[in-house]
């Protein structure tokens, strides 16, 4: 047995990318764009899952014994796109690749679109985690860094998502 094929992979983790915001912060340096009417939500989710195919294809990644150990939904700003599209998305990939049983899913969420409902909606669909992008709780840092939300929206996102 040579060396490289007793190497055991790592765990398999999917990065999915949401490039949308309200608005690009400045510093920014992630594939992600401000807002501009309508999101093709339904559209992306459609095209993601047929990229998934096209990637299972190439690098054979339905092995059951390398089920799915995370996912994480960044951006731009996931959270712009609605729970039901989100939960169609993790349906899919459910589909197409085994998940572990303790399954982490992540999606990233900006203090200044957080609304105790939708978020709700985003744990049924499968979202296990959020992660909150604070960069400051100070209102005139937040300013400078191009923000869209204040310190007590960041502290009300923090309250609310204590499920």
């Amino acid at each position: 047995m040579s060396t490289l094929s007793a190497i055991t992979p790592p765990p398999l983790s999917l990065y999915i990318h949401i490039p949308w915001c309200v608005q690009k912060c400045p510093y920014c340096d992630f594939n992600s764009h401000a807002q501009k009417g309508e999101i093709p939500q339904q559209a992306y989710i459609t095209a993601l899952l047929e990229d998934l195919d096209a990637d299972i294809a190439r690098y054979q990644l339905t092995d059951d014994e390398r089920p799915l150990h995370s996912i994480f939904i960044g951006g731009g700003t996931p959270s712009l796109i609605a729970p039901e599209l989100i939960e169609e998305l993790l349906d899919g990939v459910r589909q197409r690749i085994p998940f572990r049983d303790d399954i982490e899913i992540t999606m990233e969420a900006n203090p200044g679109t957080i609304e105790a409902a939708r978020f709700k909606r985003y744990q049924t669909g499968g979202v296990t985690r959020i992660s909150i992008g604070v960069q400051s709780f100070q209102q005139q840092k937040l300013e400078r860094l191009g923000r869209i939300h204040g310190e007590s929206e960041a502290i009300n996102a923090a309250s609310w998502l204590i499920l």
